[in-house]
C-alpha cells in the first residue's frame, strides 16, 4: 500500500506536464506556425465533466473555454498558449502527429485526468479509458505504461453513440416514395410561379393537337406512347389532382431547357438524426466509436481507485472508478 501511495493523485503537487493525462485519451494538442504556441482540445460527455476539467485545469493555471457541440458531447479547448509549447513538442513528432514521449511515467495525477475527461464505468464489471483512434501509435505505448503502473489492460473497440448508430441504420429516403421529404423533394421550384408568367413560355401546340396534359386531365390517366410489340397502349392512373391549376408538361426556360430537366439538388447531411437527408451521410466517424482500454478484476479496479481518489463534485458517482470487491476484515 506504502508503494501505490507514491503514485497516487495526492502524492506531489501538480506541474504543468500532468495535463498529459488528458492527452493519453482522445484529447488533441495541435501547434500554431513555428510551434511556439499551441493548444489544447478534447470532448466532455456532459456539462459536469466539462466544470471538473476546467476546475482541475484551472490549478495548472490553463483556462479552457467551451466550444462546439457534437453527438458526444461539448468541446473543451485552450487559446493558443506560449507554456503548452513544451508539452505539444514532447508530445508531436516531426509530422506533427500525437506520439507518446519514450520518458513517460504514468502516474496518479495524469491518470486522473485521464478519467476526469473520458473514463466511465462498462456496467459489466470493468472500466475503459477511451484511447485516440486517429494516433494509433500510441496505444501500444499507453499500454506499456498503464501496465508499469499495476494496471495491465485489455484494448477493445467502443461502439458508435446511439445518434449515430440510428444515423447508419435509417434507409436512404428515394425521391417518390410517399413520405413528406420526398414529396418536397419532388416539388417543382416554379409551381407557385404565377400562371401569366408561365404561359408566357410555354411551348404552343397546333390547333386541335392533343397534349399529354390534357388527355390526362380528361380521361384520368396517363398517357404513354403505344408499344410496337404488343400493339396495347399502357394507361397508367394519373397522380391525385391538386387544387392549384394544373401546369404544362415542360416549361421553356430562357436557357432552352425545361423544369424537368433541372437536376434536384441533394440535401446534405447533417450529423444528427434529427435531420431527415436524401442521401446518406458522408462525414467523420462518431467521437465515441473507436479504441479503448478496459481494466477489470478486483485487485486492478482497487488500485485503480486508490490512484485516481474520489470523484469531483460535479462528476457523476456512477461513472467513477469503484471497487465492487470484498472489503478486507
Amino acid at each position: 500500500m506504502s508503494q501505490l501511495s507514491l503514485f497516487s493523485a495526492d502524492a506531489r503537487p501538480p506541474r504543468l506536464g500532468d495535463l498529459a493525462g488528458l492527452l493519453c485519451g482522445p484529447a488533441r494538442i495541435t501547434r500554431f506556425g513555428a510551434g511556439d504556441t499551441a493548444r489544447i482540445s478534447l470532448l466532455v460527455a456532459d456539462a459536469g465533466r466539462a466544470a471538473a476539467v476546467r476546475a482541475a485545469a484551472a490549478r495548472f493555471g490553463i483556462p479552457f473555454e467551451l466550444g462546439e457541440r457534437s453527438c458526444t458531447g461539448r468541446e473543451l479547448r485552450t487559446a493558443y498558449r506560449r507554456d503548452l509549447a513544451g508539452l505539444a513538442r514532447a508530445w508531436t513528432g516531426r509530422d506533427r502527429r500525437k506520439t507518446v514521449p519514450t520518458d513517460f511515467q504514468l502516474d496518479g495525477t495524469a491518470l486522473r485526468l485521464w478519467v476526469l475527461a473520458c473514463g466511465r464505468a462498462d456496467g459489466r464489471g470493468g472500466y475503459l479509458l477511451p484511447l485516440d483512434g486517429a494516433a494509433p501509435g500510441t496505444h501500444d505505448a499507453l499500454i506499456a505504461a498503464a501496465t508499469r503502473l499495476g494496471l495491465p489492460p485489455a484494448r477493445i473497440a467502443l461502439p458508435p453513440c446511439a445518434a449515430c448508430r440510428e444515423r447508419a441504420a435509417a434507409p436512404t429516403v428515394e425521391p417518390g416514395d410517399g413520405t413528406p421529404a420526398a414529396a418536397d423533394a419532388q416539388a417543382d421550384p416554379v409551381a407557385d410561379a404565377p400562371a401569366e408568367p408561365l404561359a408566357a413560355h410555354t411551348a404552343v401546340a397546333p390547333v386541335g393537337a392533343e397534349t399529354a396534359v390534357d388527355t390526362g386531365a380528361r380521361t384520368g390517366t396517363e398517357a404513354r406512347p403505344t408499344d410496337p410489340a404488343h400493339g396495347a397502349r399502357h394507361d397508367l392512373p394519373a397522380p391525385p389532382s391538386s387544387s392549384r391549376t394544373s401546369r404544362p408538361a415542360s416549361l421553356l426556360l430562357t436557357d432552352g431547357t425545361t423544369a424537368l430537366d433541372l437536376p434536384a439538388e441533394p440535401v446534405r447531411a447533417h450529423c444528427r438524426s434529427h435531420h431527415l437527408a436524401l442521401v446518406p451521410a458522408v462525414g467523420p466517424e462518431c467521437p465515441a466509436a473507436g479504441p479503448a482500454l478496459r481494466i477489470t478484476g478486483a485487485r486492478r479496479l482497487q488500485r485503480l481507485v486508490e490512484l485516481v481518489g474520489p470523484a469531483p463534485d460535479d462528476v457523476d458517482t456512477a461513472e467513477w472508478p469503484r471497487y465492487w470487491g470484498r472489503s478486507g476484515a
